[in-house]
């Protein structure tokens, strides 16, 4: 029995902060502040724009110039597959992006874009 009356939740203790102060306020405004600004859906609206920002980036830094050098059977061994790497980072994008897994997304723009700096 004593093992069962120490498992029992403690009534007589008593709360160190009373419910009434809240010391994380710091602005009155703070309530229209946040109806205004509503972080989730700003962050969604910028991960939409990073995502067609990569497919531009790779399609005018990467693949037009590529399709441009290719004149015959060397310079096409040469360049399609800087494209076709850079295809597949398109493609990674896209399946972070829809995964909704932020650090990769950010992580394989970031290597697109050093792709496109070396083109």
């Amino acid at each position: 029995m004593a093992i069962k009356d120490d498992l029992k939740p403690s009534t007589h203790l008593k709360t160190s902060m009373s419910p009434a102060t809240n010391n994380l306020v710091l602005n009155p405004n703070s309530e229209a502040i946040k109806s205004q600004l509503d972080l989730k859906e700003a962050w969604g609206v910028i991960r939409w724009i990073l995502v067609a920002w990569a497919l531009a980036v790779w399609f005018l830094l990467v693949m037009l110039p590529g399709m441009d050098k290719i004149i015959n059977i060397t310079t096409a061994m040469l360049h399609l597959p800087n494209i076709f790497i850079g295809l597949g980072l398109i493609a990674a994008i896209f399946a972070s992006y829809s995964l909704r897994s932020d650090k990769q997304l950010l992580w394989f723009l970031g290597v697109l874009l050093l792709l496109a700096g070396w083109m």
